[in-house]
């Protein structure tokens, strides 16, 4: 199946690579006219900014000398795809004056001229990798597919242009607004898109239901629901299917879907920028989060990777607090050595005849070996970050300007609880209570709250695995049924905290 995987994806970047070819002359030094579109307060260091050009029948795409010209011809053929049936909204863009630029893969928003006197840079880029609007923007990154992208399950590119379509279409149709708010409307009353990014407006509500029409939406995290591809949008909601049909307007010989260039996430020597050690020579993404090894193999990276996406889909502020501390995990091949990572070096209080490591503040590690990773139906992973997560955020101080941010709050951050010490104290007394009561005797769950919370989050994903019956018991407590008859209290902590109700269910399989 790698064969066959690596093939396609071969040809994919065969086939940019001829469109490329056929197109290399289109990418040109801007024109003097291109700078007139420009706001004239950011339109001299624009000049400076942007040194590539390219004409989508009249309609600018811009970039930086940085960009790799495969971006924008990338762009290209989004935008003609996506306006296949529609050429009055793409001569209407050029009328208005739209102009499309690319946020270089080692940029961030605020790098862009546009977006210089941002009230709120650290905030803003940390939000986005592109907007709509006047220009619209799109990263590197993402249209190319490149391994680091934080948005490598969806196109940022489809869902920002299909904002500029829908200020486009407002301004040539009077009828365009009104049928787009009662079809949002509609969907919003029936109970449809609950907790998810396209529920927050009609504008989101309209981007998120193209990008799933052109199959590129992203499914199952903290903004979104299950529904990601065309024929997904049509069951669930045939209305607002039915709009987005009718406007593209595509006819069967016009027909498009996106598609990635690679297989994302996949597994690359380790990116120069994150100055990750050469004894490293694997690397994956996992939200952001590096996993890396010396020579485990591939499978075996995409599979940390897969259940760190899993396990914090809903909770992504946990992981972006082991993330912002410089965590990585670190995955032994069969011939690596704990002794051997450089970070453990002249290291005394750590077992190096060991396979696995939990994370501490120095070294900034995780350790499994790649035969710890699923064995005996238990998730060394899982557990790893289960104790990680808890050291990380149970005995942090209580933020007292969490709730007065404004609107200064990403988008995982929402309809979540804060960890901070209040949940550490709640860890704390119920385990107090259990281990008083006679409950997890015989097991690592009694040892200390962080264990007892562990156990939970294992069990909870059906990761617990071989594991020692409690002297109260007569099963293993390694499902979430188990833990419910056996700790109902525990399990419900852990069903707040990692906030998967109502949500699609993951359990960890062997």
């Amino acid at each position: 199946m790698r064969i066959l995987s690596r093939a396609v994806c071969l040809a994919c970047l065969v086939l940019l690579s001829t469109f490329v070819e056929s197109q290399a002359s289109s990418v040109t030094r801007p024109p003097d006219t291109f700078f007139d579109l420009v706001p004239a307060k950011h339109r001299e260091s624009a000049r400076k900014f942007y040194t590539k050009h390219l004409s989508v029948d009249g309609l600018p795409v811009a970039a930086a000398a940085e960009v790799d010209d495969k971006a924008l011809h990338r762009t290209q053929e989004i935008v003609t795809n996506l306006l296949a049936g529609r050429r009055d909204i793409l001569q209407a863009m050029v009328s208005n004056r739209m102009y499309l630029i690319i946020i270089g893969k080692d940029q961030v928003y605020t790098d862009m001229p546009e977006y210089s006197d941002h009230p709120n840079p650290a905030f803003q880029n940390e939000r986005v990798r592109g907007t709509g609007g006047r220009p619209t923007s799109f990263g590197e990154e993402n249209v190319l597919s490149l391994p680091l992208d934080r948005y490598d399950d969806e196109s940022i590119g489809v869902h920002e242009f299909c904002h500029t379509i829908d200020s486009t279409l407002a301004s040539i149709d009077k009828t365009w607004r009104t049928r787009l708010d009662e079809a949002y409307r509609k969907a919003l009353a029936k109970g449809l898109w609950k907790n998810t990014y396209a529920a927050g407006n009609a504008a989101e509500f309209w981007a998120e239901a193209a990008q799933s029409y052109f199959d590129c939406n992203r499914v199952n995290n903290w903004n979104h629901g299950p529904i990601g591809t065309r024929e997904q949008l049509k069951e669930y909601d045939p209305e607002t299917y039915a709009l987005v049909h009718e406007t593209f307007n595509l006819k069967p010989h016009q027909d498009w879907r996106y598609s990635w260039l690679q297989k994302l996430p996949n597994v690359t020597t380790p990116p120069a920028r994150l100055q990750i050690d050469a004894h490293y020579q694997k690397f994956t993404w996992a939200r952001e989060f590096p996993v890396v090894s010396k020579s485990a193999s591939e499978e075996s990276l995409l599979s940390a990777n897969d259940t760190i996406r899993k396990m914090f889909a809903y909770r992504h502020d946990i992981l972006k607090a082991l993330i912002n501390d410089g965590a990585k995990l670190v995955v032994l091949g069969p011939e690596d050595r704990m002794a051997d990572l450089p970070e453990l070096k002249g290291e005394t209080n750590v077992d190096l005849l060991a396979r696995i490591k939990d994370y501490d503040s120095a070294s900034k590690l995780l350790v499994v070996g790649e035969e710890l990773l699923q064995v005996n139906g238990r998730s060394h992973v899982i557990g790893l970050f289960a104790r990680a997560s808890f050291q990380m955020t149970a005995h942090r101080s209580v933020d007292p300007n969490w709730e007065r941010r404004g609107n200064a709050v990403q988008q995982y951050e929402l309809r979540v609880e804060r960890l901070d010490s209040r949940f550490g104290a709640k860890v704390e007394q119920l385990h107090a209570a259990a281990t008083s009561g006679g409950k997890w005797k015989g097991c690592p769950g009694a040892a200390s709250p962080n264990a007892y919370w562990t156990e939970g989050v294992l069990a909870y994903f059906d990761a617990a695995g071989q594991l020692a019956t409690p002297v109260d018991a007569t099963h293993p407590i390694a499902t979430t049924e188990m833990l419910e008859r056996y700790d109902a209290n525990l399990l419900q902590l852990v069903k707040e905290t990692m906030a998967y109700e109502g949500k699609p269910d993951w359990r960890f399989k062997d």
